[in-house]
């Protein structure tokens, strides 16, 4: 009887003890599930703040790179002059068309052989110059081609015509301006290798010769 009862409390308090541990497990689980929510949270506000600070970064230094590309070195694309390689002359300048056309010339044949204002005229336009008209001179027994330049002819076209004069002529002489409608006037003289021409001597008019008047008969 004593056997039947202490089997009878065992099994009532084996059967007690489960119960009391089935009351104190969804405590401790409920612990557990409130301290792992707590821990991915901050976890995932760690990767958040580690996400966006990477992106900060990488954005800055984006920034930085191209200010460095775009802002080459001083030396950059400069390649070390060649010191063996002599530099080009540079041409000499000519002179314009335009004003050449703009100077105004005349020439006057003086030696009286014809054609020979013609003749620097076509010279002087195979210079460039146009603005030309040709006559002749007062005298025609010029030897030394004379040319006068006014005071607003520039100094090239001055060399240029006298360069090309003294090829062709014996003697240039260069004499002061005295025309206000002509900035160049040329008086031709002897070309090189020709001969003045021969002046025509004049001849003797015939002398009359009296006749005798016959005297009346008595």
């Amino acid at each position: 009887m004593e056997e039947t009862q202490n089997q009878s409390q065992g099994f009532s308090q084996g059967t007690s003890q489960p119960q009391e541990n089935r009351v104190s497990f969804p405590t401790v689980g409920t612990e557990k599930k409130n301290g792992g929510a707590k821990t991915l949270l901050i976890v995932g506000i760690l990767v958040l703040i580690g996400i966006l600070g990477y992106v900060i970064y990488k954005s800055a230094s984006g920034k930085d790179n191209g200010t460095a590309l775009t802002e080459p070195t001083p030396y950059q694309n400069m390649a070390a002059p060649d010191e063996t390689v002599s530099p080009i002359a540079s041409p000499t300048p000519t002179l314009a068309a335009a004003d050449k056309t703009k100077v105004k010339i005349q020439v006057q044949n003086g030696t009286g052989i014809t054609g020979e204002a013609a003749y620097l005229e076509t010279l002087l336009k195979g210079l460039g110059y146009t603005n030309i008209t040709v006559g002749n001179s007062p005298t025609q027994n010029a030897t030394d081609t004379q040319v006068s330049y006014s005071s607003s002819v520039s100094s090239s076209v001055i060399s240029e015509i006298t360069a090309k004069l003294n090829t062709v002529y014996q003697s240039v002489k260069s004499v002061n301006s005295t025309s206000t409608a002509y900035d160049v006037v040329i008086i031709t003289g002897l070309r090189k290798g020709a001969t003045a021409k021969p002046t025509s001597t004049p001849t003797a008019a015939p002398t009359a010769i009296p006749t005798a008047t016959p005297t009346p008969a008595p």
